[in-house]
């Protein structure tokens, strides 16, 4: 076997093993321990900050799976103009049982979720998002006054990232035809 022969079929070989890895993908895990719960029941509280964008979306897939600890909340996640929205209705002009705006049950959330074991999933889209948080309960505050989330990010790659790795293996099986 010639050494360009050796050399493509290495990189052949290389492109298939980034393909089988970008499948398999990664995952990071982590945890927000001691988040106050709201006492107001049925309305979303958003957090301050966005979670991070996801400006690679072409190349990298990503979904995040949230699980908590307390039956007697809810977690979603909405846009940047639902969260605004939400913000700007008064908690006290707020009718409870007769909207579905800015609860657990809003058609305009992107993923949301009142089953803690159960949790939520979302797969990660480009954009700004912001994670927000209520209570079920009609009867004031809930149990207790904080909660623990947990979170899962599954990575793996996306369509573009499957296209380098096949030019790569394209070249290598090319580098096999060079005299």
């Amino acid at each position: 076997m010639r050494k360009q022969e050796k050399i493509g079929y290495g990189i052949v070989a290389f492109a298939v093993l980034l393909m089988l890895g970008g499948t398999v993908g990664i995952s990071v895990e982590g945890a927000v321990d001691d988040i106050t719960t709201p006492n107001y029941p049925e309305r979303t509280f958003f957090a301050d900050e966005a979670l991070p964008e996801q400006s690679l979306a072409v190349f990298v897939s990503a979904t995040l799976t949230l699980t908590w600890d307390r039956d007697d909340i809810y977690v979603v996640i909405a846009d940047e103009d639902e969260k605004n929205t939400c913000e700007s209705q008064p908690p006290g002009l707020f009718n409870q049982g007769t909207s579905t705006s800015c609860g657990p049950f809003d058609t305009d959330l992107v993923a949301s979720g009142n089953d803690g074991n159960e949790g939520l999933t979302w797969k990660v889209e480009e954009g700004t998002y912001y994670v927000g948080i209520g209570t079920l309960e009609q009867e004031g505050l809930p149990e207790g006054t904080v909660v623990d989330l947990t979170y899962t990010v599954d990575l793996s790659a996306g369509f573009a990232l499957y296209f380098v790795f096949a030019l790569i293996g394209i070249a290598g099986l090319a580098y096999t035809r060079v005299e």
